[in-house]
């Protein structure tokens, strides 16, 4: 950006308080003297105000810069509600909403750093609160006056810190920018950016509060870095197939803001500008997605990455038959010592009309190129600011005309279901997304059937209708063959379904014509009904059905009282009927368990039990988690989830799993999602450090085998499986193993799964639930060696399997087995073949694994007592 030409006050330049350039090769900002920086210049600025939103997860400081021109910022309050009138249209006439157009300011956010080691994001956003609070430039005043600037330096504070530190650590060192040994978020990874519907971690949280409920800006730009093989940056247009429930203007503007961007950097003579491919125009997942629903502009730019903050070299392209040669490197460069290979498309086309071609990129490039984007699109909003303020209120005005006559009209969630905390949970994620929602106070009738009081109504003709629809609906996403049907599928590029109910084992009705009803709209966040603990006896029955169950379950296992599971079912009268599951709590107090039913809303219901019934005693497991050095996604979210339900655990390295006797240490061992390959030798290589390389190794695959031997339980989750097929001996096939994704493909797919509820693990589910499968596979037991004791628990049925989503070859799933338990000497394998506890996600499926942790230990502990008593 344009040095200042006469600096504001005393604020410090990024160079004067951090003693480097933002963008210097080997040099960092770390997150705790940016947080001191965004204060300081907020101290000296009448320009800037910094506020902390909240904690991370680890206890850092979440920041939200806001910047405009002094009048506004003495002023903020005003211009929120002005934003939030554009977003009711029901209460702001076109007329009212002209006015806002004209004389209020366009708001834009911008975002930086969800994913940590995209570091020189969070650098160049120093630059960028320094020259708006400092510049005296026509430029400046002119974006001052017509913007409200929002600025959250990093989305992921504790990841900031924790690269910044790594790469201190290892500077100077055959390590220097190596892998880092854990997760750069402390659960979900690079999973942090698939978390804008879920809300499953404080910091989504937080940037979700500023959208949709703070301040409804007309913008938002996520700045993030891809890899350093191809183009330099991505700016929009996204890529197809658009989602057909976005408003058509959206993509409008989308591509009017994202070419402003591409032509600052063609100004500056950037080569490797590249757009309309790359990054998807139909998933909601993503930061910079989810907002498109909400009828705001949403951008990405994707700036190529160095070696965290050391220069690489790039071997070059040629030009015509003889290969250039790289230029040579500047003495005060020192990118990495091996160059890597040469761009893979250098291709020149309308989108692409600069090919990068290879060459030294270092830090520097990283920040000129994200600030130089960001300097198109400030300046085109600042152009632009009425028609995208006049256009806002337009999108959410006719979302509602467009629902009005119906065709669907709403979406109902009956609030009586398996799981009242899961429907209490849903309705506070649409709440959490500025949908509103409305309860039935009488009886109605839509579509032809009757539905109770209490039903929870979203009726569509609303601002942000086309998000709820598009949460609630199933997918279908398109088998796109571009430019003609012969040609290879275009595969997306996350997931294909992320249909909320399903996920979360709700029923969701969609209703199609008008109806009317009595409703009032809910203004407080949904609950669950109260808990309460009801009847007399000496035992005290709490049903399988709610994921909380589980909860109590190791609450009370801390307060000394004795579970079981009732294998039979269970009526005892006046409406108390339990299926197979249900679970008994001895030794306990009335007094000591009602906070705990009040605290769970769970019911608790005192009986005494008739004779003869068949118990499952379940005792705390000895668990342990395997999380390998360099990071597993699917191990931080097993974590997450456990840790949500407080499950006790140890994380478990590969010198652990190498270590003698896990049977006397360990009950439980659960396998993340991960190659059989990446289990096995873990990191490798030379910039690697020492104690964080290697695997579990053959002592590891010989451990495992022994622990299950002598009674533990191993649990796979996805194709994990492939590694108990493989190394462990366990006889069972996987029937799409290796086949084309022309004939067998399914990148993020609910399927109907069948499920054995009279089987613990399947206890507390219903016959037939939905299931997140994500490139996993369906699994027989095999012909060739012995496969007699194999048990199916939950099976893809014989039936039409897609619920939400795409999947090519469907027929090759049908009839095999999803959830699989595989008795094995004196222990067992139980296979979890697709995403049970997919990104803290599938609230519906949880329970199946929490039931095998249980189930396996009491199931070794029967068979050694049934094996001493025949002894005796």
């Amino acid at each position: 950006l344009p040095a200042s030409s006469q600096p504001f006050g005393e604020i410090p330049s990024p160079r004067q308080f951090f003693g480097f350039p933002m963008g210097a090769d080997e040099r960092l900002a770390h997150w705790d003297q940016m947080v001191e920086y965004f204060y300081t210049v907020a101290e000296l600025s009448d320009r800037v105000l910094v506020e902390k939103l909240g904690s991370t997860t680890l206890g850092h400081p979440y920041l939200l810069a806001t910047i405009s021109s002094p009048d506004t910022i003495a002023d903020l309050p005003r211009y929120q509600a002005m934003q939030k009138k554009l977003a009711n249209p029901r209460q702001t006439t076109p007329t009212d909403a002209q006015t806002i157009a004209n004389q209020g300011k366009a708001v834009v956010l911008i975002g930086a750093n969800v994913h940590a080691t995209e570091i020189g994001t969070s650098q160049l956003m120093n630059n960028l609160v320094y020259q708006l609070a400092t510049e005296e430039s026509d430029w400046v005043d002119h974006l001052l006056k017509n913007t409200i600037v929002l600025l959250i330096p990093s989305e992921n504070p504790d990841g900031q810190r924790m690269v910044v530190d790594w790469y201190r650590r290892n500077l100077g060192t055959p390590y220097e920018g190596s892998r880092l040994p854990e997760l750069y978020h402390p659960y979900a990874g690079h999973d942090n950016n698939r978390d804008s519907y879920m809300l499953t971690q404080v910091e989504t949280r937080h940037l979700n509060r500023v959208l949709y409920h703070q301040w409804l800006p007309e913008v938002y730009l996520d700045v993030h870095q891809m890899g350093p093989s191809y183009a330099r940056i991505f700016v929009p247009p996204f890529k197809n197939p658009p989602n057909p429930n976005v408003d058509p203007l959206v993509w409008s503007q989308v591509n009017l803001l994202g070419q402003a961007m591409a032509t600052k950097l063609h100004e500056a003579g950037k080569p490797g500008v590249i757009w309309g491919e790359l990054y998807s125009s139909y998933w909601q997942g993503a930061n910079n997605t989810n907002p498109w629903w909400h009828n705001m502009v949403a951008l990405l730019t994707e700036v190529a990455s160095a070696k965290l903050a050391t220069p690489i070299q790039q071997e070059e392209t040629p030009t015509d038959i003889t290969r250039a040669t790289s230029p040579p490197i500047p003495p005060n460069s020192s990118p990495s010592k091996v160059p890597i290979g040469p761009p893979r498309d250098v291709q020149y086309r309308v989108n692409y009309p600069n090919p990068w071609r290879g060459g030294l990129w270092t830090p520097r490039d990283i920040v000129e190129y994200g600030q130089l984007a960001v300097r198109g699109l400030l300046e085109s909003v600042a152009n632009n600011r009425v028609m995208l303020k006049r256009n806002f209120y337009l999108m959410n005005r006719r979302t509602i005309d467009r629902f009005s006559n119906g065709d669907p009209y709403a979406f109902l969630i009956p609030a009586e279901q398996r799981d009242p905390e899961a429907v209490a949970k849903l309705i506070q994620l649409l709440q959490a997304e500025a949908a509103q929602v409305e309860i039935a106070k009488q009886s109605f009738e839509a579509d032809g059937r009757l539905y109770p009081i209490g039903t929870y109504v979203l009726r569509l003709a609303q601002p942000f209708g086309r998000w709820v629809k598009d949460i609630l609906e199933p997918q279908t996403y398109p088998d796109i063959r571009w430019p003609n049907p012969s040609a290879p599928m275009d595969k997306p590029y996350d997931v294909t379904a992320w249909s909320l109910g399903m996920l979360m084992g709700v029923d969701v009705i969609q209703i199609k014509r008008p109806f009317e009803a009595l409703l009032t709209p809910l203004t407080t966040d949904a609950v669950a009904p109260p808990g309460r603990i009801t009847g007399k006896g000496n035992v005290y029955l709490l049903s399988h059905n709610a994921n909380r169950s589980f909860t109590a379950i190791n609450r009370l296992h801390t307060m000394g009282a004795n579970i079981s599971w009732i294998r039979d079912p269970l009526d005892l009268g006046n409406g108390f009927r339990y299926d197979p599951g249900a679970i008994a709590i001895t030794d306990i107090k009335r007094a000591d368990l009602t906070p705990l039913a009040q605290e769970l809303h769970l019911e608790f219901t005192a009986a005494d039990l008739p004779d003869g019934l068949t118990m499952l005693p379940v005792a705390p497991p000895r668990l342990g988690v395997y999380d390998p050095w360099g990071g597993n996604i699917d191990a931080g979210w097993t974590r997450f989830v456990l840790d949500q339900y407080e499950f006790s655990y140890t994380r478990l390295r590969s010198t652990d799993v190498k270590a003698h006797n896990l049977h006397q240490r360990f009950d439980v061992i659960i396998l993340p999602e991960m190659g059989s390959v990446d289990l096995i030798r873990g990191l490798q290589g030379p910039n690697i450090r020492p104690e964080y390389r290697g695997g579990i190794g053959a002592v590891g695959i010989r451990n495992l085998r022994d622990f299950i031997e002598e009674g533990g339980t191993l649990i796979t989750l996805g194709n994990s499986a492939a590694f108990a097929t493989e190394y462990l001996s366990v006889p069972v096939v996987n029937v799409v193993r290796d086949l084309p994704p022309e004939t067998f493909y399914c990148p993020g797919t609910i399927l109907r799964v069948a499920v054995d509820t009279t089987h613990p693990i399947g206890y507390g589910m219903p016959e037939y639930a939905d299931a997140m499968v994500v490139s996993n596979s369906g699994f027989q037991p095999s012909r060739r060696l012995s496969g007699s004791n194999v048990r199916t628990i939950v099976h893809y049925p014989e039936r039409s399997l897609l619920r939400s989503g795409w999947i090519i070859g469907e027929e090759r799933l049908r009839g095999t087995g999803a959830v699989l338990e595989v008795p094995l000497g004196k222990g067992r394998v139980i296979l979890h073949t697709f995403r049970v506890q997919h990104r803290g996600q599938t609230w519906g499926t949880f329970k199946l694994l929490f039931n095998s942790i249980f189930y396996g230990p009491a199931m070794s502990a029967h068979k050694t007592m049934q094996t001493s008593l025949d002894a005796q």
